[in-house]
């Protein structure tokens, strides 16, 4: 009878230990869901931002008369208002080897992307997928359609993290913008 109930208060203590040691697996598991998340969802923000900041940077130049005078003044490229480049130097900017042309301008963002997600697919996925949605919002702020060479900066972005992607074994999401 003792054997008995010296195995039942073991297997007791034996389910307790399991039950908590799954438990404690479980919460690890969660946390480590929650922090991979939000990471992603900082990454995801972070890119919004600088891709929106970049077009706006290129197309204000592109719709400079179209800005009022304080709006002017306070757009700089290094260290020289906007409002002081001569004609040339503004077009300058956005020529294709220009700082702001299509092939600079996508290898910034690409940049960025890679940096931050390096080897990591899931995390060049949500780069890529904020990289859309800054554009979308960039779209959104404009007030519409952005100028032809936005789309084609950003085709040739896209175009660069796909081929990463795949390059890394894994297909990329079809987000569009």
């Amino acid at each position: 009878m003792v054997s008995v109930q010296t195995n039942l208060s073991v297997l007791s203590s034996f389910k307790e230990s399991s039950f908590q040691t799954t438990n404690q697996t479980v919460n690890k598991k969660n946390k480590l869901k929650l922090s991979t998340q939000r990471e992603i969802f900082q990454f995801s923000a972070q890119i919004k931002t600088d891709t929106w900041q970049n077009l706006s940077d290129q197309n204000a130049i592109l719709h400079f008369n179209q800005l009022n005078t304080a709006d002017k003044s306070s757009l700089f490229y290094k260290n020289t208002p906007i409002s002081e480049l001569s004609s040339d130097e503004a077009t300058a900017l956005v020529q294709a080897d220009g700082y702001f042309g299509i092939d600079k301008t996508s290898q910034r963002i690409i940049d960025f992307v890679i940096k931050g997600a390096g080897n990591d697919v899931g995390r060049l996925k949500a780069g890529r997928e904020g990289v859309l949605r800054g554009f979308s919002e960039a779209g959104k702020a404009w007030g519409g359609d952005l100028p032809d060479m936005s789309y084609k900066t950003i085709e040739k972005a896209i175009k660069t993290l796909d081929d990463r992607i795949a390059q890394l074994g894994g297909s990329p999401t079809k987000i569009t913008a």
